[in-house]
């Protein structure tokens, strides 16, 4: 176990590891062992509640803002997901929730509300749950605003608080919609990606010196290490025409109607 010294300095290297990889796409070590890093973070915290640093990894969200890009302040923020390792994390992470809900006066009673999957032990049988599972997709997190059916503003998460406008860049994406039938004010929140055939694509076309890659370099030193990179990497760019010719792709997650 970490001692607390120990501990504080394991926070600031996962933080420096984490700022590399959301806002330069370097990754300096594999996302295993970074997780390996994070888990030794929650095993910390878990033993001593009370010596919890405010710059845990647990605590923040990666990422910031690039000076090249202006500013945009979420109006909900934009919030991270956690990894679990194991069974007892899930229900830790499970019996979590439902003590808020108990709190929030949200906690489901009716039998016809959820499936009536076996909760874990703490938790009352007698109440039941609907669970959704979808596949992580690794990319970029979004938030689309639409203002009368038009696409109006696109921004990245950034630190959750605030994030970085890149309307231009998003317009470029085929399967994001410039107009939707919706009036009225809404967001959409959602992750940018590159499926594996098209981060391959790309990756050769950088190569054979076709489009530009890292640093707007072409060759195999400029192709991107992971798909999660080249489409941060992309949405990044100042030059729209590159995001045009890359082929990124989107899926929505979220939505938050404005009254």
């Amino acid at each position: 176990m970490l001692n607390e010294q120990e501990y504080l300095q394991l926070v600031k290297e996962v933080n420096r590891l984490r700022n590399e990889i959301h806002l330069f796409n370097n990754d300096e070590i594999s996302e295993a062992a970074l997780d390996d890093l994070k888990h030794k973070i929650t095993e910390y915290e878990k033993e001593h509640p009370d010596k919890i640093s405010p710059n845990s990894s647990n605590y923040t969200i990666a990422g910031g803002i690039l000076e090249k890009f202006e500013k945009y302040t979420h109006k909900k923020r934009m919030i991270s997901l956690t990894d679990v390792f194991n069974f007892e994390e899930l229900s830790d992470w499970e019996n979590r929730w439902v003590d808020y809900a108990k709190k929030s006066e949200i906690f489901p009673t009716d039998s016809e509300f959820g499936l009536g999957l076996e909760l874990s032990n703490d938790v009352p049988q007698t109440n039941k749950f609907s669970y959704v599972c979808e596949p992580k997709l690794d990319g970029l997190a979004i938030s689309l605003h639409y203002d009368e059916g038009e696409l109006k503003v696109a921004a990245t998460r950034g630190d959750g608080f605030t994030g970085e406008l890149v309307t231009e860049n998003i317009k470029q994406i085929k399967n994001i919609p410039k107009t939707i039938p919706y009036s009225g004010k809404i967001e959409v929140r959602g992750e940018i990606f590159l499926s594996k055939k098209d981060f391959d694509d790309l990756n050769r076309d950088i190569t054979n010196g076709i489009k530009v890659g890292k640093m707007g370099q072409t060759g195999a030193g400029a192709t991107f290490a992971n798909s999660r990179n080249a489409a941060s990497g992309t949405i990044r760019q100042l030059d729209s025409r590159i995001v045009a010719e890359r082929n990124l792709s989107f899926v929505a997650y979220n939505l938050i109607v404005e009254e």
